[in-house]
Order: C-alpha cells, then structure tokens, then sequence
C-alpha cells in the first residue's frame, strides 16, 4: 500500500501581462513522483502575478487527494508594482489526466473549512472576453484571493500521478492586472509502480538443492519444504488439482518474500487464492484432490491463473 505523502512545493510567481503562454517543451518533462520524499520546495520558473503552492498530494482510501494554495505577495490596485486581488483561476489537466479522473473538488479561504463544487472542463468566457485570451478547456476555480491570505483549492483524484512542474493554467484578476496565463505544479502522467519479481514454482519446488528460506503460512496453515515439495510431487493424474494449483501459485509469491513490492497488483489474486485455501483443511498429497468442487474453486483458480500470468510478466532473474 502507498504512504500518505506531504509534498509543500513552492512555485515563485512575476507578472506575465495579457497573452496566453505556453511552457517550454523541455519543462513539460519535469515531473516528480508523488510517492517519493520531497525535503525541500520545488520553485517553478513560470512568471505570473500570484504566488502558487501544491501544499499537498495525499492517497485517501483509493485516490489521491491534491491542494493548491494561492497567495498574493504584493496587494494593492495593480499600479505600482503592486497585484489586485485573483478574482479566479482556471487549471488544465495535462496530457494524461481527463474528467473520468477527478472524484471531487472544492476551494476553500482557511484549509480547513471546504465548499465542494461540480467542477466541469470547458472554455472561460469571462477570460475570452475581459482579454481576448482563448483558455481552452479547463477546470474553473471559481474563488479568488483577499488581499495576501491564502486561498485553497482541492481536487480528489482517482488515479496517482505524477506531478507537471509545467501544468498549464490562467488567471482572472482586476482591470489593472488583467488576466493571463501560468505555470503550476499540476496534473501530471501516471506514476510507473514497481510490481517487483518473482520466482517462479518451478524454482521453489523442483530446483535441486534449493533450500527455502523458511516455512511458508498460506491459508493459515504453516508448510515445511518437505510439506510443500510432497505436493509438489503429488499426482496429477486426471489433472493438476485446483487445490494444488492455487497452494502452488500462492507458495511462489510468499517464498519470494520481499522481492514482490507490498503495492504490486498481485496481493489483490494472492488473497483471493488464500481466502478460499482457509476454507480447506490443510492441503497433504492425500487431500490436494479433492476440493475441485468446493465453494468458491472457480474463483480461486481464476486467481492461481492470474497468479501465474503476473509471474511470467515479472519473473525475477
């Protein structure tokens, strides 16, 4: 499973004026991994009027929750060097990330005290018309800044993903600062999650001379190598039993140990496979067989062939 993860990224911020930007091509290749460990804010090199800050990516059950914080360094009436308040921000998605992705957004003036809304991705008219600058679709957060508070800005995504240091955005602000566009730390591709490897049945079982690392516990019940190797070795005459495939499959990964990554996709067939075994008494050469028909095989021995399909794709060397 994921660690939850802080990440505070900083990204320092200048005025841009009236026309919308692009980021360099080679800044759309700058992403950062939202399960490795970040000690220190990433600044972004996109000049824009408002200080932005990804405070944090955070798993939450099944998804990843990500907020933005935006600031005002410099209030005033956007004369003098000085920023009128955001009156809104728009956000797109990046090249991988689509609507199917986003389970919620909301925004919020403390961090604390949130006001969710049905986000939608389509054009800003009100940019189209205050500055003649086409936005394209985006995800409009339709809340602004006071004077230089925070404001915060949430959306709970489904899948993990990296972060863009080059995400595409605009801004909306007064008449004297305008409007425009921006760089942020958003929505990147998906993060690449190290399934590991495993060693197959047939290393673990018919191996000469191999010698396990320990007894191996499936379905609750604890195996000496003389245990697993004797069913190993038991008949398959009329066909392997669906007891002895999915004890074997399940054996594979257990005694590969921590060679398997604890977030590989596998655990979810491995625990399947097991949950049945732990309806089973304990498997012997003489009882491997007899369970075909039980409750819950079928199930079971989809899981074992999962198993193996994720062996073969992951084989360790």
């Amino acid at each position: 499973m994921l660690l939850g993860l802080a990440l505070a990224i900083s990204v320092a911020i200048s005025g841009c004026g009236k026309t919308a930007t692009t980021a360099p091509d080679d800044l759309r290749t700058q992403e950062l991994s939202v399960t490795s460990p970040v000690s220190s804010p990433i600044i972004s090199n996109c000049p824009t009027p408002y200080l932005i800050t990804l405070e944090s990516v955070t798993p939450v059950g099944s998804n990843y929750e990500w907020v933005w914080s935006v600031t005002n360094t410099n209030p005033g009436n956007g004369s003098n060097g000085t920023v009128q308040d955001l009156s809104h921000w728009d956000i797109t998605l990046g090249q991988c990330a689509t609507m199917a992705d986003v389970v919620s957004a909301a925004y919020s003036a403390d961090g604390t005290t949130w006001t969710p809304f049905i986000p939608t991705y389509e054009e800003d008219p009100s940019i189209l018309n205050t500055c003649s600058i086409i936005t394209g679709p985006v995800l409009k957060f339709n809340f602004g800044t006071s004077g230089a508070a925070k404001s915060y800005y949430k959306l709970v995504i489904s899948r993990n993903l990296n972060v863009d240091m080059a995400g595409g955005a605009f801004y909306k602000s007064g008449n004297n600062t305008g409007c425009g566009g921006l760089c942020f730390p958003g929505l990147g591709c998906p993060v690449v999650e190290d399934e590991g490897c495993s060693f197959s049945q047939g290393y673990w079982f018919a191996k000469p001379d191999l010698v396990w690392p320990g007894n191996v516990t499936i379905g609750g019940y604890s195996y000496t190598q003389a245990e697993g190797v004797a069913i190993w070795n038991s008949s398959n005459a009329g066909g392997i039993g669906t007891a002895k495939k999915v004890f074997l499959q399940v054996a594979a990964i257990k005694l590969s140990g921590s060679s398997v990554s604890i977030s590989a996709t596998v655990w979810a067939q491995v625990q399947i496979a097991e949950n049945w075994l732990a309806t089973l008494p304990k498997l012997t050469p003489a009882n491997v067989k007899s369970f075909n028909n039980a409750a819950g095989a079928a199930a079971a021995k989809t899981a074992a062939d999962a198993i193996s399909s994720w062996i073969t794709e992951n084989h360790c060397e």
